[in-house]
């Protein structure tokens, strides 16, 4: 396997795994309760609902940069 080859590849798999925790962790926020204001448990569910749309966006922005990074790989393989 010569070094475009090898340098193509890890492009696509670092493509390929950008695109799969985007597609896993949708751009799509789970929207807040808010039938009942100041009940205990809309409380406790906004709060569980705001922890896990942080945790997406993480995931999204891990995604993203792994996306970025193949597109750069690519980029350099396309010079050499």
């Amino acid at each position: 396997m010569t070094l475009v080859q090898s340098v193509g590849l890890s492009a696509a798999i670092f493509g390929a795994a950008g695109t799969a925790i985007l597609f896993f962790n949708s751009y799509a926020f789970q929207p807040l309760q808010g039938a009942v204001f100041g009940s205990p448990s809309v409380t406790e569910a906004n709060n569980h609902i705001k922890a896990r749309n942080i945790q997406r966006r993480k995931w999204q922005l891990v995604g993203l940069g792994l996306l970025l990074l193949s597109f750069v790989i690519q980029g350099a393989a396309s010079l050499l």
